[in-house]
């Protein structure tokens, strides 16, 4: 790699670190089998897969329903018609409102999070994004085609190669001034309020239960932490769910729902707006006096709730267990034991394992991970069914599938390939499967013979369907129960608000089921049927009085009978014996209770509020009707607007204000990311990037080129124009301006893989240029490096997923290895004549291969959040290079006590080895417009050298250090990183070139300073990926 080409290379690493959150990256499949289609309303222009005509059609009726009311609640309106993106490729409950776009995706899966209550699905994610669309845009503090400006500052070492102009980047800062700064608590507590009158939200018992422990356990997020995600999910959940909560506050007790309109155009204003200010300006009171005094109505009206309980209260023991997400408790056989899944040691909520509880030893086992969505025991005992949701290697779809635990192997198997099964429970005879399959906006309930897992076997694909109940348009399944007798199927099923019990009959050797008896929530939620051992009843989850607890509900009358008293919230039991198993929400999430013997309660509240039952706080809204047809055509790709990013930059001294430009068509298939700077010099970078995503690979095209001027003065010799004391000639002098241009163009493909990680091959091309300017208007232009190369390179991204792995990553490894293959022409002189009329450039042919690899490794040492990091790099070139070529182990990518060019060479290999560790671990302190959140030390040391010929242990250099990490967050949602590094070289050595001593190193400190979205790396340009930090 020469200098110059590593020079382009900065530019593109700076580009990729500093304006990621700006330009939007996009998933890591293309999916190129999906046929899309499309169709106009009058305010929207619907995108969707083909087999989601209902869906898209239903949902642009909504929107229209809703887009008048918004529009008048806020002021505000699109100016052009948004897109609703409708997709259902994965199996992800969720959406995003691109609101700087007019641009909507939504995943056609309903959500069936244990967090939130069971709304009209449809309905709510519609409203609710389009509430982001209208507030966020009425927030707007100017042209929403200018998304953010930034602030750019890069410095040099002071170091550098005769060859080059500069020194190695020590100091990279970007940062944004964006156009909208709303805290997240606001966005989405207007989201969910949406609008007086709409009622496709509302506060149920699950928000009810959230925000009743946080009180009780004084875990409620302070006003500061509220702004901003970046936590574990129970703690985003709060985010979402205290945000809902105070906005309703604040609009009950100002008495009218435009103080969110007032509060939205406050925020638009031009010059900075703290929310707390935005808040007192509004209403004469200071956000967080508003929040105190919420916070103070909450403690009040909780504690009388709990004193209120706290007589009935069930007594339950409890499975010793971390992690705040351990559901779906199911009883062994036998019932010995328990198996269930938790995310212990775990922060988001997705990342949840199987585990067995011994009640006889008191101690949970990991069995497998990952594992979700409802569990089953094989009815010998031998083995438990579980779903995983994994990545399908045909199209990168992310789908659930069912699998067994073989306990006495030790050992899985998977039952189910390819047709989207989760929650899957087993007949008592073990021959059926029955379970649910996520499509089209329904989840449909599906029978198919359980496969001899114990032997040669096939996996079950959607040819094996023995039955599938396919339900009406958005109706919902969950937790499917096999009656003791195998001749019934309870399961919760919803349509259009809360959840209802149904039982279903199985007829026909398992090939039909008929609706044998429904049981009514009446809007709530009455859910997770569980049969008894004698199958006259059902232990169900029930909500009505605000509280979910466990009830019985017999087959043959309507009593039900109440099981349980709950501060929480009681979900999925299952008893065997005399043993009820159930999950609570308690004070740290949901646990795993027990109880023996459970009676039923003799005194039991209806309702938690005196005043107005749970049941009558519930809108009642019906299913919006069948929407209207639209023929959908063939989908053409319709661009956004175009982007700009202005740049206010200073690099290497000079001031060089710029700009980015992005472009997309609406489903990302074809994209454009540029930019250019200039200074006072003429001096400027400019470049262009076109991605193509039509296909299972990503095509892009890139150019680059960079222009800098110099201008050097010399003595000539041939004139003297004066005489200094002692006869000494004055010579005349004259100038040589300089300009390089250099020109690199890249075109390659993209391949991505499951898990994290992709094959990428570019084809380069590049080609510098210098032109000589004289005092006599005489130039000579020469080509001093031209060429082509080719490169394979693998990179992997294989951090263990946490609140803390950008700033201290704990598990894990990134990896990354290339291959080049580079045929070059090198300048080494001029000739008169030759081939061609006056000057032509002779050059020195390099034809070599080179590699280089990295691996970059985490360990969680003992204590807490102490981390070790091991991290190797090495490469080698195959021939001898002109020093032009060679590879660097010095600066900020490799050996930080000394400069980037003060070891170079045909071989390079650097070892770090850092041991950090928390100073802060939690922080929410307002510093706006910053918000800091944490703050991590580290201790380093660095060993390595580059060198040509035979590698000698004696030339290795050392060096040691210490870095800071602070985690900060920018106008509430741009994440910014802020590393510092002070290195100190442990040798003494001299560069030497032509028999001269150009420079010394070591002995000194050096620093770094880095300000980004993301903590530097030097392995960075190789993930071509964000790092996933949460599951939300």
């Amino acid at each position: 790699m020469s200098n110059s080409t590593r020079f382009l290379f900065i530019l593109i690493s700076f580009v990729v670190l500093t304006v990621a959150p700006a330009h939007a990256l996009f998933d890591d499949f293309n999916h190129p089998e999906l046929r899309w289609l499309s169709f106009e309303t009058e305010h929207f222009q619907i995108y969707y897969v083909e087999g989601l005509e209902d869906v898209a059609a239903t949902a642009a009726k909504i929107a229209e329903e809703i887009h008048e009311p918004l529009c008048t609640m806020y002021e505000y309106r699109p100016d052009t018609k948004v897109a609703l993106i409708f997709s259902d490729a994965d199996d992800i409950a969720n959406a995003a409102s691109y609101f700087q776009s007019n641009k909507i995706h939504f995943y056609a899966t309903s959500m069936a999070w244990d967090f939130r209550g069971t709304h009209n699905w449809l309905r709510n994610v519609v409203t609710h994004e389009y509430t982001h669309m209208i507030q966020l845009g009425a927030s707007r503090k100017w042209n929403r085609r200018i998304p953010a400006i930034y602030a750019q500052f890069l410095g040099y070492e002071p170091e550098r190669r005769p060859d080059v102009l500069y020194g190695y980047p020590n100091r990279l800062i970007s940062w944004p001034l964006p156009s909208v700064t709303v805290p997240a608590w606001f966005a989405e507590g207007t989201a969910q309020f949406q609008f007086t009158g709409s009622g496709y939200d509302f506060w149920d018992s699950h928000r009810d239960m959230l925000l009743r422990q946080a009180t009780l356990s004084h875990r409620l997020l302070s006003f500061e932490d509220m702004g901003y995600f970046g936590k574990t999910s129970l703690e985003s959940e709060g985010v979402y769910n205290q945000g809902f909560a105070f906005t309703r506050y604040i609009v009950e007790q100002t008495g009218d729902s435009s103080v969110l309109r007032k509060l939205s155009q406050e925020l638009s204003s031009p010059l900075p707006r703290t929310m707390d200010g935005a808040i007192a300006r509004v209403t004469g009171k200071r956000g967080q006096d508003w929040y105190e005094e919420w916070k103070a109505s909450l403690e009040q009206t909780y504690t009388e709730m709990r004193n209120r309980l706290l007589p009935t209260l069930s007594k339950a023991d409890t499975v010793s267990v971390q992690g705040y997400a351990n559901l779906y408790p199911r009883l062994s056989p036998d019932g010995r034991s328990v198996a269930f899944i938790s995310n212990e040691k775990r922060d988001y909520f997705g990342q949840t394992r199987l585990f067995l509880y011994e009640f006889s030893t008191g101690k949970a086992t990991l069995l497998t991970a990952p594992a979700s969505g409802g569990i089953s025991w094989l009815p010998d005992g031998s083995g438990i069914i579980f779903a995983r949701q994994t990545v399908r290697p045909m199209n990168g779809s992310t789908q659930y599938d069912l699998y067994a635990y073989l306990l006495d192997k030790k050992r899985e198997v998977r039952i189910t390939n390819g047709i989207r099964a989760e929650f899957g429970d087993i007949s008592p005879d073990g021959k059926t499967l029955v379970f649910t399959i996520n499509e089209a906006g329904r989840r449909d309930i599906a029978l198919a013979a359980m496969p001899d897992i114990n032997s040669k076997y096939k996996t079950i694909t959607r040819s094996d369907l023995l039955y599938r109940h396919v339900g009406l348009p958005h109706e919902q399944h969950y937790v499917p129960r096999w009656s003791p007798d195998g001749q019934f199927i309870a399961v919760a099923q919803h349509l259009e608000e809360g959840r209802n019990i149904r039982i279903y009959q199985v007829g026909d050797s398992c090939r039909t089921l008929s609706i044998w008896r429904d049981f009514p929530g009446d809007k709530v939620e009455l859910r997770d049927p569980s049969w008894s051992e004698d199958g006259n009843s059902l232990l169900v989850s029930w909500d009505v009085s605000g509280i979910a607890n466990i009830y019985r509900l017999p087959l043959n009358d309507s009593t039900r009978v109440q099981l349980t008293s709950v501060l929480g919230s009681a979900f999925y039991p299952d008893m065997r014996g005399a043993t009820l198993v159930y999950t609570d929400f308690c004070e740290n999430g949901f646990r795993i209770c027990h109880i023996a013997n459970p009676m039923p309660l003799k005194h039991t509240r209806d309702t938690l509020d005196d005043r107005i039952p749970y049941t009558a706080r519930i809108p009642r809204l019906a299913v919006p009707s069948s929407a209207e047809h639209h023929e959908g055509k063939p989908y053409k790709p319709a661009f956004e607007s175009l982007y700009w990013f202005p740049r206010v930059t200073f690099d290497y001294g000079t001031f060089k204000p710029g700009t980015y430009v992005l472009v997309n068509d609406f489903l990302e298939k074809l994209s454009f990311f540029g930019g250019v700077a200039v200074n006072q010099k003429q001096d400027y970078d400019m470049f262009g990037m076109v991605e193509y995503r039509a296909h299972y690979p990503t095509f892009f095209l890139e150019y680059y080129n960079i222009q800098r001027k110099l201008t050097s003065h010399f003595a000539d010799s041939t004139r003297i124009i004066g005489e200094e004391p002692g006869f000494l000639p004055i010579y005349d002098r004259y100038r040589i301006r300089y300009r390089y241009n250099l020109n690199e163009v890249d075109l390659g493909l993209r391949v991505p893989l499951a898990g994290g990680s992709n094959i990428k091959a570019t084809a380069i091309y590049s080609r510098y240029n210098a032109l000589n300017r004289f005092d006599d208007g005489s130039t000579v232009g020469i080509t001093y490096f031209k060429g082509w190369a080719g490169k394979i390179g693998f990179y992997s991204d294989q951090r263990l997923p946490g609140i803390v792995s950008e700033i201290n990553p704990s598990g894990g490894m990134k990896v990354y290895g290339e291959y080049t293959r580079a045929n070059h022409l090198f300048y080494t002189d001029l000739e008169i004549g030759g081939d061609a009329i006056g000057l032509q450039e002779i050059y020195a042919p390099y034809n070599y291969d080179m590699v280089e690899a990295g691996l970059e490794k985490y360990f969680s040492l003992p204590g807490w959040d102490h981390t070790l990091e091991l991290r190797g790099r090495g490469g080698f070139i195959g021939e001898h290079v002109d020093p032009f070529f060679y590879l660097y182990a010095g600066g900020l990518p490799g050996m930080r006590g000394y400069s980037y060019y003060s070891m170079g060479g045909e071989r390079i290999a650097v070892g770090t080895a850092t041991y950090r560790f928390p100073i802060l671990r939690r922080a929410s302190l307002n510093l706006w417009p910053l918000s800091l959140n944490r703050i991590y030390g580290s201790l380093f040391m660095d060993v390595g050298n580059a060198w040509t010929g035979d590698f000698q242990t004696d030339q290795l250099k050392k060096d040691i250090g210490a870095g800071l990490r602070v985690q900060l967050h920018s106008f509430y949602s741009y994440p910014t990183a802020i590393g510092l590094d002070v290195a100190y070289g442990l040798d003494r050595f001299t560069i030497s070139e032509a028999g001269r001593d150009l420079s010394e190193y070591g002995e000194e400190l050096r620093y770094y300073l880095t300000v980004l979205f993301q903590f530097y790396s030097p392995f960075q340009h190789g993930t071509d990926r964000n790092h996933a930090t949460s599951d939300k």
